[in-house]
């Protein structure tokens, strides 16, 4: 039986789900079927299928510890949590800001004209985001524009 791992990691369940193994395994946590059911929302039957692809495919494993199931994730699932991670970080990028940034250090670029330099300040006072790396940068292009606006090096 051949399992289809791509197609089932389309799903943001699956995904979800492995996810969730990971961080209980980072928080020194161990991880059980219902646990990871009540946190992802998903009913305890769906995860209990979900669960047995992975062991089929040996990304997690699994062993009772008195009537109760406990999994873990192999090194090979470990890597794909870490990578699915990545993306879903990747994913929650404010894009948009970070377009509109991209616009803005390019026109810092052309000259300390003051008459340029205010609507790159509004601009950048305008420019909200939840971005964490966003944010970063905002604040030191505002102080570049303040220094520039007077007169610093």
């Amino acid at each position: 039986m051949s399992i289809d791992l791509e197609k089932l990691f389309l799903h943001e369940k699956a995904v979800n789900i492995l996810i969730k193994i990971y961080e209980y395994e980072k928080a020194g946590k161990k991880a059980y079927p219902l646990s990871i059911s009540r946190d992802v929302g998903s009913p305890y039957s769906y995860i209990s299928k979900v669960l047995g692809i992975f062991e089929r495919a040996a990304i997690i494993e699994s062993k009772f510890e008195g009537r109760v199931k406990r999994v873990k994730l192999t090194e090979d699932g470990k890597e794909i949590a870490e990578q699915f991670l990545r993306i879903k970080n990747l994913l929650n990028r404010d894009f948009l800001a970070r377009k509109k940034l991209r616009i803005i250090e390019a026109a810092l670029t052309n000259g300390n004209d003051p008459n340029r330099l205010l609507p790159i300040k509004a601009e950048l006072e305008n420019l909200k985001t939840n971005d964490e790396e966003v944010i970063k940068r905002v604040e030191e292009l505002k102080k570049k524009v303040g220094e520039m606006l007077n007169g610093s090096p």
